[in-house]
C-alpha cells in the first residue's frame, strides 16, 4: 500500500458544495499529509480552512472561487460541511479546521520535531497574548516571529517587504490572520514568494487561542450553533451574515440541481503512515 496520498488520491475524497471542493479528512489524515509535505516537497502549500462563509464568499467573486479551487487542501471547517459529507458517505465524526491542524502542528512541535511557526496578522495585543499562552501550554514551540500589519490595504512594496521578512525567518508553517477573504486571497497571491512549507488562513483562531475571544462549548459547536453565540457576542457586524447572506446561501444550496455527488470513500483507500498526533 502507498504511504502517502499522491494529488490524484485526493481527488477520491474530494466532495464538492456548489462547485467548492471540500477533501474528506480528518484531523489526523491531514497531518500526515502536511508532514509529507515537510519532508518530501519542502514547497509552499496553502491550506484552505473551508465553511460556510468561505462557500459564500465564492459565490460572490470569480477571484475567490480561483483562490479556493487552488488550495492544496481544503479542509472541512463548517460543521454543515461535516454534515454534508457523512450524508454522502465519508467518515467525519469530528471538524477538521484550521485550528484542529494547528493544535496538532503545535503537539508535534512541541514533542520534539524542530518545526518552526510564524503568525501574522491581527492585532500586536492578540499576539501578543497569543504567544504567552502557546508558550505556556507548548514550552519548546519554535514561534519563528509574528507580525501584526497595519489595517489599511498595503502598497506592493510594503508587502514584499512583509514576505521578506517572513521569509528570512524560514517558518515551515505559516499561520495568517487577516479575515475572510483578505487571508486566502494573500495566501495564493504570494504563494510564488513564500518559502514557508504550509500556510493557512487562521483569522479568529488568533483571537480564540489568545484568551481574546470567547469559543463556543463544545456541545454548541457539535449541534452547530457557534454561530448563533458569535451572532448573540456581535450583531451589529454580523447579522448579515447569518441572518441573510447564509440563508440565501442554503435556498441556493439546496435548490441546486447539479450539485454533484460524491462516492463513499474506499475501505481501502491508500492512507499516509500513522502520524504521530
Amino acid at each position: 500500500m502507498k504511504n502517502f496520498y499522491l494529488m490524484t488520491d485526493l481527488k477520491k475524497i474530494e466532495y464538492k458544495v456548489l462547485d467548492v471542493k471540500i477533501h474528506a479528512l480528518q484531523t489526523n489524515l491531514a497531518i500526515d499529509i502536511i508532514q509529507h509535505w515537510l519532508k518530501n516537497e519542502r514547497h509552499f502549500h496553502y491550506i484552505s480552512s473551508t465553511n460556510i462563509n468561505n462557500v459564500a464568499e465564492a459565490q460572490d467573486s470569480a477571484e475567490y472561487y480561483e483562490v479556493m479551487q487552488h488550495a492544496d487542501l481544503s479542509v472541512p471547517d463548517g460543521i454543515p460541511l461535516l454534515w454534508y459529507g457523512r450524508y454522502l458517505g465519508y467518515d467525519l465524526p469530528k471538524r477538521c479546521g484550521i485550528e484542529e491542524i494547528m493544535v496538532a502542528a503545535f503537539e508535534l512541535s512541541n514533542r520534539g520535531h524542530n518545526y518552526s511557526h510564524y503568525f501574522y496578522g491581527n492585532s500586536p495585543e492578540v499576539l501578543k497574548n497569543l504567544r504567552k499562552n502557546l508558550l505556556k501550554k507548548y514550552p519548546n514551540l519554535k514561534i519563528a516571529g509574528m507580525y501584526s500589519p497595519p489595517f489599511r490595504k498595503l502598497t506592493p512594496e510594503e508587502e514584499d517587504q512583509h514576505i521578506d521578512m517572513i521569509n528570512s525567518t524560514r517558518p515551515d508553517f505559516l499561520w495568517v490572520s487577516l479575515g475572510c477573504p483578505k487571508q486566502e486571497q494573500w495566501l495564493y497571491r504570494n504563494r510564488h514568494k513564500l518559502n514557508a512549507v504550509v500556510g493557512g488562513g487562521a483569522g479568529a483562531v488568533f483571537n480564540f487561542l489568545s484568551g481574546d475571544t470567547i469559543k463556543a462549548p463544545a456541545l454548541i459547536q457539535y449541534m452547530g450553533l457557534e454561530w448563533l453565540m458569535r451572532l448573540s457576542l456581535n450583531p451589529k457586524r454580523l447579522y448579515r451574515r447569518y441572518l441573510i447572506k447564509y440563508p440565501k446561501l442554503l435556498y441556493k444550496w439546496i435548490g441546486n440541481k447539479t450539485a454533484p455527488h460524491a462516492k463513499p470513500v474506499p475501505a481501502e483507500q491508500p492512507v499516509y503512515a500513522q502520524s504521530e498526533y
